[in-house]
């Protein structure tokens, strides 16, 4: 999730910020064991030492959940002081994660989805989580995809920011089998779009729906060439309707975060003016380019 403030508005434990993370992984590995919940630790303390830039540490924990355990998860975080902050349509284009924090532990991306992937969730789970492999976080063993999925997960992350050093480390620093074997992991999830955008062959998917959408997370650009390739991307009418009204709406989410409060109506429509304002000075410009 992005946006995130570096420290919460509502109390801020004094632990330093990386044994915050390691702990937050645990902990709530705890409560998906008691809970019944599967999940896999991505990024962060959970990733193999050499994938990683070993200069930057995780400001947040991240795990991905099996779709169908997803409410036991959610209902067992908000029963151990877990306050959700962001809904997944409100976190991204891709609306695969909600954000929560805890005074104690601190921000926890629940991840839905993995953006990239375009089997269904639940079958990208099972890929990923099919090897086995586990690691040791805080002295709690985490579920974790093997090395073959964490160099995928890193370099179709690298594809939604501007750092591409998880692509220097977990791609170009693998040997060819690595790297094959990425491959074919990427072909069965159907993420090759994504795969490419973080790996700058992203050309080679022109004809694809897709093309637009990550074109625009690789190289930036407006918040209209966003809309247009969120609508390129949609799978059917339905999906077209809910991106168009997403269009329209403010990101009360952000906004909350941002105001570090609850948003008024009047703090609501000061934004959908200013989004208003920013949408047609962006019309005029690109008319003015044609």
């Amino acid at each position: 999730m992005t946006g995130k403030p570096a420290e919460a508005r509502h109390g801020q434990s004094a632990m330093p910020v990386a044994a915050r993370v390691h702990l937050a992984h645990a902990v709530v590995q705890h409560l998906a064991d008691g809970a019944g919940v599967d999940l896999l630790h991505l990024k962060g303390p959970a990733v193999l030492p050499d994938l990683r830039p070993g200069r930057r540490g995780s400001t947040d924990a991240d795990v991905l959940v099996r779709p169908s355990h997803v409410d036991r998860f959610t209902s067992t975080l908000e029963a151990h002081g877990w306050e959700q902050r962001t809904e997944a349509e409100t976190g991204s284009a891709f609306a695969h994660a909600t954000c929560w924090w805890h005074d104690d532990w601190g921000w926890l991306d629940v991840h839905l989805s993995w953006p990239g992937c375009r089997v269904t969730a639940e079958e990208a789970f099972d890929v990923l989580a099919a090897p086995g492999a586990t690691t040791s976080v805080a002295h709690v063993a985490c579920r974790v995809p093997d090395r073959v999925g964490q160099v995928l997960v890193l370099v179709l992350h690298a594809a939604r920011s501007p750092d591409k050093s998880d692509v220097e480390h977990a791609w170009r620093q693998s040997d060819d089998g690595v790297r094959t074997a990425v491959r074919a992991l990427s072909r069965r999830l159907r993420a090759d779009v994504a795969l490419a955008a973080g790996l700058g062959e992203l050309d080679d998917h022109r004809d694809d729906s897709h093309y637009l959408l990550w074109r625009f997370h690789a190289e930036g650009g407006t918040r209209l060439d966003e809309w247009r390739a969120r609508l390129a991307a949609a799978p059917d009418v339905r999906a077209r309707v809910r991106v168009l009204g997403g269009s329209l709406r403010v990101n009360r989410d952000h906004l909350r975060m941002e105001l570090g409060r609850e948003p008024t109506r009047a703090d609501v429509r000061r934004r959908q003016a200013r989004r208003v304002r920013r949408a047609l000075a962006e019309a005029r410009a690109r008319i003015g380019r044609r």
